[in-house]
């Protein structure tokens, strides 16, 4: 799961770079490919769960797992509010409501999915190989 941080985030920076240059079919291609990494990031992150449930592990059981899941599972919403805004600016995309002139709410939801992606590694980093 690691990989896919920088992915979505270079997928991410594509679509910005795109839309930039008034490339609305490289936009919509590359905002497409971060929201689909994005909703596999939250279905990965439910099958984790689920294998670290079904092996007795929940926030009842110590610090680490008070920590790991609260974690997680902060990153997690956040995750998904992304997706979310990744939708809206997708279908807004679709619609046509974007050009090199006029994008500032894809500026404004890379930056949130750029340090959505950051926090990832770190976490990733302190949770899985420390």
């Amino acid at each position: 799961m690691i990989a896919s941080a920088p992915l979505r985030s270079f997928t991410c920076q594509f679509a910005v770079w795109s839309i930039r240059r008034g490339d609305r079919t490289g936009f919509i291609r590359n905002i497409s490919i971060t929201f689909v990494l994005g909703i596999t990031f939250l279905v990965l992150q439910a099958y984790d769960y689920s294998l670290l449930f079904g092996e007795g592990m929940t926030m009842g059981s110590g610090p680490f797992g008070t920590t790991y899941f609260t974690l997680t599972g902060f990153h997690g919403a956040h995750v998904f509010g992304g997706v979310l805004m990744l939708g809206v600016i997708l279908y807004r995309g679709m619609a046509g409501q974007f050009s090199a002139k006029h994008h500032d709410a894809i500026e404004a939801v890379s930056l949130y999915w750029h340090f959505v992606d950051v926090v990832w590694i770190i976490l990733f980093t302190v949770l899985y190989l420390l």
